[in-house]
Protein backbone atom coordinates (compact mmCIF):
# COMPACT_ATOMS: atom_id res chain seq x y z
CA UNK A 1 0.00 0.00 0.00
CA UNK A 2 1.35 2.73 -0.88
CA UNK A 3 -0.87 5.60 -0.85
CA UNK A 4 -2.72 7.14 2.61
CA UNK A 5 -6.29 6.35 3.52
CA UNK A 6 -8.22 7.99 6.51
CA UNK A 7 -9.31 6.81 9.72
CA UNK A 8 -11.97 8.98 11.85
CA UNK A 9 -10.79 11.93 9.81
CA UNK A 10 -7.25 11.28 10.40
CA UNK A 11 -4.79 10.76 7.39
CA UNK A 12 -3.84 7.08 8.01
CA UNK A 13 -0.39 5.08 6.79
CA UNK A 14 -0.50 1.50 7.44
CA UNK A 15 3.05 -0.35 7.39
CA UNK A 16 3.23 -4.34 6.41
CA UNK A 17 3.60 -6.45 9.38
CA UNK A 18 2.75 -9.94 9.99
CA UNK A 19 2.84 -9.51 13.63
CA UNK A 20 0.03 -10.05 16.16
CA UNK A 21 0.74 -6.90 18.29
CA UNK A 22 -0.15 -3.29 16.99
CA UNK A 23 2.48 -0.31 17.04
CA UNK A 24 1.18 3.18 16.41
CA UNK A 25 2.35 6.56 16.23
CA UNK A 26 0.22 9.66 16.07
CA UNK A 27 2.40 12.71 15.06
CA UNK A 28 1.35 16.12 14.99
CA UNK A 29 2.48 19.09 12.63
CA UNK A 30 3.36 21.52 16.06
CA UNK A 31 7.08 21.34 17.97
CA UNK A 32 9.30 24.03 19.47
CA UNK A 33 9.51 26.31 16.58
CA UNK A 34 5.79 27.10 16.61
CA UNK A 35 5.76 28.60 20.01
CA UNK A 36 7.04 32.44 21.27
CA UNK A 37 9.47 33.28 23.72
CA UNK A 38 6.99 33.57 26.28
CA UNK A 39 5.11 30.37 25.93
CA UNK A 40 8.61 27.97 25.27
CA UNK A 41 8.17 24.93 26.24
CA UNK A 42 4.58 25.23 26.37
CA UNK A 43 4.41 22.40 23.46
CA UNK A 44 7.28 19.89 25.77
CA UNK A 45 4.84 20.71 28.96
CA UNK A 46 1.46 20.04 27.46
CA UNK A 47 2.53 16.34 26.07
CA UNK A 48 3.78 15.82 30.17
CA UNK A 49 0.32 16.63 31.47
CA UNK A 50 -1.53 14.25 28.45
CA UNK A 51 1.10 11.11 28.89
CA UNK A 52 0.60 11.50 32.47
CA UNK A 53 -3.25 11.01 31.82
CA UNK A 54 -2.24 7.43 30.40
CA UNK A 55 0.75 6.62 32.02
CA UNK A 56 -1.53 3.64 33.27
CA UNK A 57 -1.48 1.97 30.40
CA UNK A 58 -0.31 -1.24 31.02
CA UNK A 59 1.91 -1.58 27.31
CA UNK A 60 5.09 0.22 25.72
CA UNK A 61 4.24 4.03 25.37
CA UNK A 62 6.10 6.88 24.58
CA UNK A 63 6.19 10.26 23.25
CA UNK A 64 9.10 13.19 22.08
CA UNK A 65 8.40 17.27 21.06
CA UNK A 66 11.03 18.19 18.52
CA UNK A 67 11.45 21.10 16.57
CA UNK A 68 8.57 20.97 13.68
CA UNK A 69 6.26 17.74 15.41
CA UNK A 70 4.70 16.49 18.75
CA UNK A 71 5.04 12.38 18.57
CA UNK A 72 2.39 9.71 20.31
CA UNK A 73 3.86 6.25 20.35
CA UNK A 74 2.27 3.02 21.70
CA UNK A 75 3.08 -0.81 21.15
CA UNK A 76 0.62 -3.58 22.60
CA UNK A 77 -2.65 -5.64 21.54
CA UNK A 78 -5.13 -3.53 19.26
CA UNK A 79 -7.76 -2.85 22.54
CA UNK A 80 -4.85 -1.31 24.48
CA UNK A 81 -3.26 0.51 21.58
CA UNK A 82 -6.43 1.39 21.30
CA UNK A 83 -7.61 2.78 24.59
CA UNK A 84 -4.04 4.72 24.39
CA UNK A 85 -5.16 6.70 21.43
CA UNK A 86 -8.24 7.49 23.25
CA UNK A 87 -6.63 9.44 25.95
CA UNK A 88 -4.04 10.85 24.54
CA UNK A 89 -6.61 13.20 22.53
CA UNK A 90 -9.15 13.41 25.48
CA UNK A 91 -5.72 14.96 27.25
CA UNK A 92 -5.44 17.01 24.05
CA UNK A 93 -8.83 17.99 23.98
CA UNK A 94 -9.26 18.88 27.12
CA UNK A 95 -5.76 18.88 29.36
CA UNK A 96 -5.51 18.38 32.79
CA UNK A 97 -3.89 21.47 33.51
CA UNK A 98 -4.57 20.67 37.21
CA UNK A 99 -1.21 18.88 37.18
CA UNK A 100 0.79 21.77 36.39
CA UNK A 101 2.86 21.90 39.44
CA UNK A 102 4.09 18.65 39.20
CA UNK A 103 4.78 18.11 35.61
CA UNK A 104 6.48 21.60 35.78
CA UNK A 105 8.98 20.09 38.83
CA UNK A 106 9.55 16.83 36.28
CA UNK A 107 10.41 18.81 33.13
CA UNK A 108 12.89 20.99 35.72
CA UNK A 109 14.49 17.71 36.35
CA UNK A 110 14.34 16.92 32.90
CA UNK A 111 16.48 19.30 31.63
CA UNK A 112 15.57 18.32 28.00
CA UNK A 113 16.25 20.06 24.41
CA UNK A 114 13.95 19.53 21.30
CA UNK A 115 16.99 19.80 18.85
CA UNK A 116 20.58 19.06 20.16
CA UNK A 117 22.32 22.22 21.62
CA UNK A 118 24.72 22.83 18.75
CA UNK A 119 21.81 22.91 16.49
CA UNK A 120 19.80 24.92 18.76
CA UNK A 121 22.51 27.26 18.92
CA UNK A 122 23.41 27.96 15.43
CA UNK A 123 19.09 27.83 14.41
CA UNK A 124 19.35 31.00 16.99
CA UNK A 125 21.77 32.47 14.86
CA UNK A 126 20.05 32.55 11.78
CA UNK A 127 16.53 33.30 13.50
CA UNK A 128 17.04 34.98 16.68
CA UNK A 129 14.05 34.51 18.72
CA UNK A 130 11.45 33.19 16.51
CA UNK A 131 10.58 29.68 14.96
CA UNK A 132 13.52 27.46 14.70
CA UNK A 133 15.58 29.68 16.80
CA UNK A 134 13.17 29.33 19.65
CA UNK A 135 15.03 26.04 20.60
CA UNK A 136 18.04 27.96 22.44
CA UNK A 137 15.87 29.67 24.84
CA UNK A 138 14.36 29.33 28.00
CA UNK A 139 11.57 31.95 27.51
CA UNK A 140 9.73 32.26 30.68
CA UNK A 141 10.08 28.79 31.97
CA UNK A 142 8.01 26.06 32.58
CA UNK A 143 6.68 27.07 36.10
CA UNK A 144 5.58 30.70 34.34
CA UNK A 145 3.46 29.08 31.99
CA UNK A 146 0.18 29.27 32.55
CA UNK A 147 -3.22 26.94 32.16
CA UNK A 148 -4.58 29.32 29.02
CA UNK A 149 -1.28 28.71 27.41
CA UNK A 150 -1.44 25.16 27.42
CA UNK A 151 -5.39 25.03 26.62
CA UNK A 152 -4.86 27.43 23.63
CA UNK A 153 -1.95 25.95 22.43
CA UNK A 154 -3.54 22.35 22.45
CA UNK A 155 -6.33 24.26 20.99
CA UNK A 156 -4.65 25.63 17.65
CA UNK A 157 -2.40 22.93 16.81
CA UNK A 158 -3.68 19.33 18.06
CA UNK A 159 -6.50 19.01 15.20
CA UNK A 160 -7.50 16.10 13.05
CA UNK A 161 -6.15 17.98 10.29
CA UNK A 162 -2.81 18.66 11.48
CA UNK A 163 -2.80 14.93 12.31
CA UNK A 164 -1.01 11.64 10.71
CA UNK A 165 -1.39 8.15 11.81
CA UNK A 166 0.81 5.11 10.92
CA UNK A 167 0.20 1.68 12.23
CA UNK A 168 1.91 -1.49 11.47
CA UNK A 169 -0.20 -4.76 12.76
CA UNK A 170 -3.85 -5.50 13.30
CA UNK A 171 -5.87 -2.10 12.80
CA UNK A 172 -7.75 -1.50 16.27
CA UNK A 173 -11.18 -2.06 15.45
CA UNK A 174 -13.79 0.98 16.41
CA UNK A 175 -10.36 3.59 16.59
CA UNK A 176 -12.03 6.98 17.09
CA UNK A 177 -10.03 10.30 17.56
CA UNK A 178 -11.86 12.69 19.67
CA UNK A 179 -10.35 15.87 18.63
CA UNK A 180 -11.19 19.34 16.68
CA UNK A 181 -12.16 19.11 12.41
CA UNK A 182 -11.60 22.28 10.62
CA UNK A 183 -8.70 23.34 8.58
CA UNK A 184 -5.03 22.78 9.67
CA UNK A 185 -3.49 25.26 11.23
CA UNK A 186 -1.89 28.31 9.65
CA UNK A 187 1.90 28.53 10.30
CA UNK A 188 4.08 31.18 9.04
CA UNK A 189 8.23 30.94 9.57
CA UNK A 190 10.22 33.75 10.27
CA UNK A 191 13.05 35.11 7.32
CA UNK A 192 16.05 34.12 8.78
CA UNK A 193 19.22 36.38 9.47
CA UNK A 194 21.45 35.92 5.92
CA UNK A 195 25.80 37.09 7.27
CA UNK A 196 27.99 38.14 4.53
CA UNK A 197 30.07 34.75 4.70
CA UNK A 198 31.15 32.27 4.75
CA UNK A 199 31.06 33.62 8.89
CA UNK A 200 32.47 32.86 12.29
CA UNK A 201 30.07 33.17 15.18
CA UNK A 202 31.70 32.87 18.87
CA UNK A 203 29.67 29.60 20.56
CA UNK A 204 28.94 28.44 23.93
CA UNK A 205 29.28 24.99 23.88
CA UNK A 206 32.13 23.11 23.66
CA UNK A 207 32.47 22.19 19.68
CA UNK A 208 31.82 23.64 16.35
CA UNK A 209 28.92 23.74 13.64
CA UNK A 210 27.88 24.63 10.72
CA UNK A 211 24.85 25.66 9.01
CA UNK A 212 24.30 25.24 5.57
CA UNK A 213 21.19 26.83 3.73
CA UNK A 214 20.65 24.44 1.08
CA UNK A 215 18.08 24.45 -1.97
CA UNK A 216 15.31 21.24 -1.22
CA UNK A 217 16.63 19.90 -4.61
CA UNK A 218 15.19 17.93 -7.71
CA UNK A 219 15.29 14.23 -8.11
CA UNK A 220 18.91 13.71 -7.57
CA UNK A 221 18.80 15.32 -4.13
CA UNK A 222 22.13 16.56 -4.50
CA UNK A 223 22.08 19.35 -1.61
CA UNK A 224 21.25 16.11 0.81
CA UNK A 225 24.31 14.44 -0.59
CA UNK A 226 26.00 17.87 0.55
CA UNK A 227 24.90 17.39 3.82
CA UNK A 228 25.36 13.71 4.15
CA UNK A 229 29.03 13.67 2.47
CA UNK A 230 29.91 16.76 5.20
CA UNK A 231 28.87 14.92 8.41
CA UNK A 232 30.77 11.97 7.11
CA UNK A 233 34.16 13.77 6.61
CA UNK A 234 33.67 15.67 9.89
CA UNK A 235 32.85 12.79 11.85
CA UNK A 236 36.32 10.91 10.45
CA UNK A 237 38.79 13.89 10.98
CA UNK A 238 37.11 14.69 14.53
CA UNK A 239 36.09 11.35 15.81
CA UNK A 240 38.00 8.42 14.20
CA UNK A 241 41.26 10.28 13.62
CA UNK A 242 41.65 12.71 15.77
CA UNK A 243 39.59 11.40 18.86
CA UNK A 244 38.23 14.60 19.93
CA UNK A 245 34.46 13.78 19.72
CA UNK A 246 31.92 11.36 20.46
CA UNK A 247 29.03 12.66 18.89
CA UNK A 248 28.85 14.10 15.28
CA UNK A 249 25.63 14.36 13.47
CA UNK A 250 23.36 16.35 11.60
CA UNK A 251 19.77 18.18 11.55
CA UNK A 252 17.48 20.17 9.56
CA UNK A 253 14.51 22.65 9.03
CA UNK A 254 12.60 24.01 6.31
CA UNK A 255 13.25 27.43 5.84
CA UNK A 256 9.54 27.77 4.48
CA UNK A 257 11.39 29.59 1.20
CA UNK A 258 12.25 26.79 -0.95
CA UNK A 259 15.50 26.19 0.95
CA UNK A 260 16.74 23.50 4.24
CA UNK A 261 18.76 24.42 7.30
CA UNK A 262 21.15 22.00 7.69
CA UNK A 263 23.02 21.81 10.98
CA UNK A 264 26.53 19.37 10.91
CA UNK A 265 28.15 19.40 14.02
CA UNK A 266 30.72 17.75 16.32
CA UNK A 267 30.64 18.18 19.89
CA UNK A 268 34.49 18.51 22.00
CA UNK A 269 35.94 16.92 24.51
CA UNK A 270 37.86 19.15 26.61
CA UNK A 271 40.91 20.67 25.17
CA UNK A 272 39.95 19.65 21.77
CA UNK A 273 37.42 22.70 20.78
CA UNK A 274 40.90 24.21 18.34
CA UNK A 275 40.83 20.78 16.99
CA UNK A 276 37.41 20.09 16.05
CA UNK A 277 36.44 23.44 14.69
CA UNK A 278 39.58 23.14 12.09
CA UNK A 279 38.32 20.27 11.38
CA UNK A 280 35.14 21.72 10.54
CA UNK A 281 36.66 24.63 8.46
CA UNK A 282 38.96 22.29 6.66
CA UNK A 283 35.55 19.66 5.81
CA UNK A 284 34.04 22.81 4.65
CA UNK A 285 36.44 24.57 2.42
CA UNK A 286 38.05 21.17 0.84
CA UNK A 287 34.51 19.51 -0.11
CA UNK A 288 33.98 22.97 -1.79
CA UNK A 289 37.02 23.29 -4.16
CA UNK A 290 37.57 19.67 -4.64
CA UNK A 291 34.23 17.47 -3.81
CA UNK A 292 34.27 14.13 -2.26
CA UNK A 293 36.37 11.30 -2.40
CA UNK A 294 36.00 8.45 -4.47
CA UNK A 295 35.66 6.61 -1.37
CA UNK A 296 33.36 9.03 0.23
CA UNK A 297 30.91 8.90 -2.80
CA UNK A 298 31.21 5.33 -2.93
CA UNK A 299 29.72 4.98 0.28
CA UNK A 300 27.32 7.92 -0.84
CA UNK A 301 26.12 5.33 -2.71
CA UNK A 302 25.84 2.01 -0.70
CA UNK A 303 23.93 4.15 1.44
CA UNK A 304 21.53 5.42 -1.29
CA UNK A 305 21.02 1.83 -2.48
CA UNK A 306 20.44 0.65 1.07
CA UNK A 307 17.89 2.96 1.32
CA UNK A 308 16.08 2.06 -1.74
CA UNK A 309 15.93 -1.63 -1.11
CA UNK A 310 14.73 -0.62 2.47
CA UNK A 311 11.80 -0.84 4.55
CA UNK A 312 10.99 2.84 3.99
CA UNK A 313 11.60 2.77 0.59
CA UNK A 314 7.98 3.41 -0.60
CA UNK A 315 6.09 4.69 2.54
CA UNK A 316 8.62 6.53 3.32
CA UNK A 317 8.34 9.20 0.48
CA UNK A 318 4.62 8.52 1.46
CA UNK A 319 5.29 9.75 5.25
CA UNK A 320 7.36 12.67 3.98
CA UNK A 321 4.67 13.95 0.99
CA UNK A 322 1.84 14.16 3.97
CA UNK A 323 3.92 15.78 6.71
CA UNK A 324 5.30 18.44 4.05
CA UNK A 325 1.15 19.11 3.21
CA UNK A 326 0.52 19.12 7.05
CA UNK A 327 3.32 21.29 7.48
CA UNK A 328 2.20 23.70 4.65
CA UNK A 329 5.15 23.27 2.50
CA UNK A 330 5.19 22.59 -1.26
CA UNK A 331 5.53 19.17 -2.65
CA UNK A 332 8.86 17.99 -3.08
CA UNK A 333 10.04 16.80 -6.73
CA UNK A 334 9.98 12.71 -6.11
CA UNK A 335 13.66 11.20 -5.41
CA UNK A 336 14.30 9.56 -9.35
CA UNK A 337 17.26 6.79 -8.33
CA UNK A 338 18.55 6.99 -12.03
CA UNK A 339 19.61 10.53 -11.47
CA UNK A 340 20.54 10.01 -7.93
CA UNK A 341 22.95 7.30 -8.50
CA UNK A 342 24.74 9.79 -11.38
CA UNK A 343 25.44 12.36 -8.91
CA UNK A 344 28.86 13.50 -8.86
CA UNK A 345 31.40 14.79 -7.28
CA UNK A 346 32.02 17.36 -8.95
CA UNK A 347 28.25 18.32 -9.41
CA UNK A 348 28.74 18.21 -4.93
CA UNK A 349 31.40 20.68 -4.70
CA UNK A 350 29.51 22.85 -6.47
CA UNK A 351 26.05 23.12 -4.48
CA UNK A 352 28.37 23.42 -1.69
CA UNK A 353 30.25 26.55 -3.29
CA UNK A 354 27.06 28.24 -4.64
CA UNK A 355 25.60 27.98 -0.53
CA UNK A 356 29.30 29.30 0.42
CA UNK A 357 28.26 32.84 1.12
CA UNK A 358 25.28 31.80 3.24
CA UNK A 359 27.67 29.91 5.37
CA UNK A 360 28.19 30.11 9.34
CA UNK A 361 30.02 28.36 11.17
CA UNK A 362 30.50 28.30 15.12
CA UNK A 363 33.36 27.51 17.34
CA UNK A 364 33.68 27.12 21.04
CA UNK A 365 36.25 29.43 22.97
CA UNK A 366 39.82 29.23 21.18
CA UNK A 367 37.47 27.25 18.20
CA UNK A 368 36.02 30.79 17.05
CA UNK A 369 39.99 31.84 17.16
CA UNK A 370 40.44 29.25 14.44
CA UNK A 371 37.89 29.91 12.26
CA UNK A 372 38.50 33.61 11.86
CA UNK A 373 41.90 32.35 10.69
CA UNK A 374 40.63 29.73 8.08
CA UNK A 375 39.05 32.82 6.98
CA UNK A 376 35.54 32.48 7.58
CA UNK A 377 34.29 36.64 9.00
CA UNK A 378 33.84 37.33 12.50
CA UNK A 379 30.60 37.88 13.22
CA UNK A 380 28.29 38.26 16.39
CA UNK A 381 24.96 36.15 17.28
CA UNK A 382 22.46 38.58 16.81
CA UNK A 383 23.04 42.05 14.64
CA UNK A 384 23.83 45.48 15.27
CA UNK A 385 23.90 48.37 14.05
CA UNK A 386 26.22 50.45 12.22
CA UNK A 387 25.94 53.72 13.97
CA UNK A 388 23.96 54.86 17.04
CA UNK A 389 20.95 56.10 15.78
CA UNK A 390 19.40 59.71 17.25
CA UNK A 391 17.30 60.06 20.06
CA UNK A 392 16.91 60.56 24.25
CA UNK A 393 20.59 59.33 25.50
CA UNK A 394 20.59 57.79 28.97
CA UNK A 395 24.47 57.26 30.15
CA UNK A 396 25.39 55.43 33.32
CA UNK A 397 25.56 56.85 36.91
CA UNK A 398 28.99 58.70 37.60
CA UNK A 399 29.42 55.70 40.44
CA UNK A 400 29.21 52.75 38.14
CA UNK A 401 31.42 54.66 35.62
CA UNK A 402 33.73 54.86 37.77
CA UNK A 403 33.79 51.61 39.48
CA UNK A 404 33.10 49.80 36.17
CA UNK A 405 35.74 50.54 33.44
CA UNK A 406 33.61 48.80 30.66
CA UNK A 407 30.53 51.13 31.07
CA UNK A 408 32.56 53.97 30.49
CA UNK A 409 31.44 53.87 26.88
CA UNK A 410 27.72 52.51 27.71
CA UNK A 411 24.74 54.37 26.81
CA UNK A 412 21.15 53.38 26.14
CA UNK A 413 19.07 55.41 23.40
CA UNK A 414 15.08 55.93 23.49
CA UNK A 415 14.41 56.69 19.93
CA UNK A 416 10.77 56.93 18.51
CA UNK A 417 11.14 53.26 17.09
CA UNK A 418 12.33 51.42 20.00
CA UNK A 419 15.41 51.15 22.23
CA UNK A 420 19.21 50.81 21.12
CA UNK A 421 22.40 50.35 23.72
CA UNK A 422 25.94 50.92 22.69
CA UNK A 423 28.64 49.29 24.36
CA UNK A 424 31.55 47.26 23.91
CA UNK A 425 30.12 44.40 22.30
CA UNK A 426 28.44 46.75 19.75
CA UNK A 427 25.00 48.92 19.34
CA UNK A 428 22.30 46.61 19.47
CA UNK A 429 18.34 47.49 18.93
CA UNK A 430 15.24 46.44 20.35
CA UNK A 431 12.50 47.86 17.96
CA UNK A 432 9.10 48.23 19.73
CA UNK A 433 7.54 46.14 17.31
CA UNK A 434 10.19 43.69 17.73
CA UNK A 435 10.17 42.76 21.07
CA UNK A 436 9.05 39.64 22.25
CA UNK A 437 9.23 39.55 25.79
CA UNK A 438 10.16 41.67 28.91
CA UNK A 439 11.44 39.78 31.85
CA UNK A 440 11.82 41.16 35.23
CA UNK A 441 14.33 39.80 37.66
CA UNK A 442 15.40 40.64 41.11
CA UNK A 443 17.13 43.96 39.95
CA UNK A 444 16.36 44.66 36.16
CA UNK A 445 14.09 44.58 32.85
CA UNK A 446 15.16 42.65 29.79
CA UNK A 447 13.71 42.98 26.62
CA UNK A 448 14.16 40.86 24.20
CA UNK A 449 13.80 40.92 20.50
CA UNK A 450 12.45 39.20 17.94
CA UNK A 451 15.70 39.58 15.97
CA UNK A 452 18.11 37.89 18.79
CA UNK A 453 19.24 40.72 20.08
CA UNK A 454 18.30 41.95 24.08
CA UNK A 455 18.64 44.72 26.90
CA UNK A 456 19.38 44.36 30.19
CA UNK A 457 18.32 47.27 31.77
CA UNK A 458 19.92 47.45 35.30
CA UNK A 459 18.01 48.75 38.31
CA UNK A 460 19.57 52.33 39.47
CA UNK A 461 22.10 52.02 36.55
CA UNK A 462 21.26 54.58 34.04
CA UNK A 463 20.49 58.35 34.73
CA UNK A 464 16.93 59.22 34.68
CA UNK A 465 16.37 54.84 33.49
CA UNK A 466 12.88 55.55 35.10
CA UNK A 467 11.59 56.83 31.98
CA UNK A 468 12.83 54.55 29.60
CA UNK A 469 11.20 51.88 31.96
CA UNK A 470 7.63 54.02 31.66
CA UNK A 471 8.02 54.11 27.84
CA UNK A 472 8.40 50.62 28.08
CA UNK A 473 5.40 49.67 29.74
CA UNK A 474 3.24 51.84 27.73
CA UNK A 475 4.85 50.45 24.63
CA UNK A 476 4.74 46.91 25.52
CA UNK A 477 1.49 44.37 25.70
CA UNK A 478 1.85 43.14 29.25
CA UNK A 479 1.11 39.58 27.97
CA UNK A 480 4.28 39.94 27.22
CA UNK A 481 5.55 40.80 30.64
CA UNK A 482 6.95 37.87 33.18
CA UNK A 483 8.39 37.52 36.11
CA UNK A 484 11.81 35.11 35.82
CA UNK A 485 11.49 31.75 36.51
CA UNK A 486 12.20 30.31 39.65
CA UNK A 487 13.54 27.15 38.57
CA UNK A 488 16.92 29.21 36.80
CA UNK A 489 17.52 32.49 36.02
CA UNK A 490 19.12 32.15 32.47
CA UNK A 491 17.54 33.16 29.60
CA UNK A 492 19.40 30.68 27.56
CA UNK A 493 19.57 26.61 27.78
Amino acid sequence: MNELSYVDGIRLIRHPGEQTHTDLTLTFGVGARDETLRTVGVAHLLEHLVMGQARRTPIEIQAMVDLTTTNFAASGSPDRVAAFAEAICAGLTAPPVDRLSVEVGVLAAEDGWSAAPLVASMLNTRYGARGPGLAWLEGAGFDRLTASHVIDFARTWFTKANALLQITGPMPSGLKFDLPDGPAPVRSIAPGRLLDGPSAVPGDIPGAAVMLRLPVGDGARVPSRVAEVLRDRIEEECRHIGGHSYEVDADSVSAGDGFIEWVVYAEAREGSSRAVAACVAAAVRDLAANGPTEAEMARVMERLDEDLSGPDAVLGPVYAAAMREILGEPAAVPLDPELARAVSAREIAAVLTEALPTVVCCGYDEGFEELVAAGFQPALPCPVLSAVPSGEVFKPIMAARVFARELRNTKLVLTEDGLVMSDEDGIHEVRWDDVVGVMRTADATVVFGGSGCSIPLVDGLFKGGARVLEELRRRVSDDLWYAESALGSDSAH
